[in-house]
């Protein structure tokens, strides 16, 4: 079975999904003038007494939002990655990022980014620099002087096929994570790898969401997550065996392009302390996004990674939650061993969409997403995509607890869910420059039914073509209501 699942996968269809045509950096990349539009989003309160938000909202973020075209990432978007502010061009106002076009398989970047005044539009330029599988999350490769080289992209394909339509690029791949750089014009697989080699259905792929790592360390992790993850098809030992979703560890000798291009020197599925293999588990799902957090001052071998656990195809019901782990990597064996774990976040999981349990399958789920920990070293920003309440928030790192919520961009567009897809950001609230970017992906009936529909005559014809949104947030004030210019939309 498991020669002729592999013949099936390499025969490919006759094209290649991956290039690299211009630099990872935007240099010799075409480029387009953007504009993001403004808005306001409503910033909620919560109260930890009584368990539930405050009547009046706690003020308001302005934001910009781009909507996605047939020809860049209509319904699908993913993951953004800020860059550092010493990367900021003359005149810009925000540092350059990247975001990933899942459905359109494309990596974008934009630069350039400039201001025009409170309730005025943001200007950028809006480039593709590459084309990956089934982009989700990435995290950038610098030299010794900090200047980006490549990315490792998180690539997840559920339904195999890759732009089947395409004759130059059409292929039969399921993902894994890519190294991509500004030296070769291909992708480099990172995982599976020669000591992680088992990929989904016996094969050497896998559907990957995210990609987080930890520099000083040289340790990356890979979370295997499909969208039906802890459905009733997979709970049994069969699906468990052809599509196993469990988070992945692998240690590189450095993170650097050279040893990118040599590979994962150790790597395997993280355990608990207890034993137990950080893997889709019924009642809780599996990890679908992930962060490496902050490392602790006294032994710098020890760091926090916060795993969004998710389970269920639903964007009404399902089950979600987060557990905050302490990691350990022994210097000396290159083994990463996880030295606790706990709860996290449950104000905002399940007091706010009012779960009658922690875990298990719930008829309305917040949807954990992804996971940002802000420089202050204070706050958590997670993002949430189901229905109950979508949107994204602001957490104690050290506590859980729930601060404030942040609403409104699944509503911009009439007839148009556009739910949370990916957070990252810049410094943290209150602080002048800070910026929260947040990808939506969108469908238009979430209560019933919500995947991903290509554009098409036919499709438009129906009213079922979604726009996924690319925002950014200002998080430098929060704003009252008498400050708003009455030009700007408020959701």
């Amino acid at each position: 079975m498991k020669g002729l699942v592999a013949t099936v996968v390499a025969g490919a269809l006759a094209g290649k999904v991956c290039e690299i045509k211009c630099k990872i950096t935007g240099t010799d990349c075409p480029s387009e003038a953007v504009e993001f539009a403004p808005l306001n989003l409503t910033v909620l309160a919560w109260n930890k007494e009584t368990q539930s938000y405050k009547d009046e909202p706690a003020g308001f973020l302005e934001a910009h939002a781009l909507p996605g075209t047939k020809d860049d990432w209509q319904m699908y978007l993913h993951g953004p990655m800020i860059r550092p502010r010493r990367e900021m061009e003359p005149g810009a106002d925000v540092p350059p990022f990247y975001v990933s076009a899942t459905w359109t398989n494309e990596v974008y970047r934009f630069d350039n980014i400039q201001r025009s005044g409170r309730g005025q539009p943001i200007r950028a330029q809006q480039k593709r620099v590459a084309k990956v599988i089934a982009p989700s999350t990435s995290f950038a490769i610098e030299d010794s002087e900090g200047n980006m080289t490549g990315m490792l992209v998180a690539e997840g394909q559920p339904f195999l096929f890759n732009e089947p339509f395409n004759p130059e690029h059409k292929e039969k791949n399921w993902g894994g994570v890519e190294y991509i750089s500004d030296n070769s014009d291909t992708c480099e697989k990172v995982f599976p790898n020669k000591v992680d080699s088992r990929g989904s259905f016996f094969s050497h792929q896998d559907v990957v969401n995210t990609v987080s790592c930890h520099p000083g360390t040289n340790v990356c992790f890979f979370t295997v997550w499909r969208f039906f993850d802890d459905s009733k098809i997979m709970h049994n030992k069969l699906a468990q065996t052809l599509f196993h979703d469990c988070l992945h560890y692998c240690v590189f000798e450095g993170m650097d392009e050279e040893s990118m291009n040599k590979g994962c020197i150790k790597g395997g599925v993280v355990e608990y302390e207890t034993g137990e293999k950080v893997c889709s588990k019924e009642g809780v799902g599996a990890v679908h996004g992930m962060t490496v957090a902050h490392t602790d001052k006294e032994d710098p071998s020890q760091f926090d990674i916060f795993l969004v656990m998710t389970g269920g195809a639903q964007f009404v019901g399902g089950e979600s939650s987060v557990r905050k782990v302490r990691v350990q990597k022994d210097m000396a064996t290159n083994d990463v061993k996880v030295l606790s774990h706990q709860r996290f976040g449950d104000d905002l999981f399940v007091a706010s969409v009012n779960r009658t349990s922690p875990d298990g399958m719930a008829p309305l789920d917040a949807g954990g997403d992804h996971a940002w920990p802000d420089e202050s070293g204070k706050y958590m920003w997670l993002s949430t995509f189901r229905y109950g309440n979508s949107g994204v928030h602001m957490l104690d790192y050290e506590t859980g607890d729930l601060i404030y919520s942040v609403h409104g961009m699944d509503k911009l567009l009439p007839h148009n869910y556009a739910y949370s897809a990916g957070i990252h950001g810049t410094g943290t609230l209150g602080q002048k420059g800070s910026t929260l970017l947040t990808a939506t992906s969108a469908c238009n009936h979430p209560k019933t039914a919500c995947a991903p529909i290509p554009y098409s005559p036919v499709t438009k014809a129906l009213g079922l073509e979604a726009v996924g949104i690319m925002y950014i947030i200002d998080l430098s004030e929060l704003l009252s209501a008498d400050s708003i210019k009455s030009s700007t939309v408020m959701v």
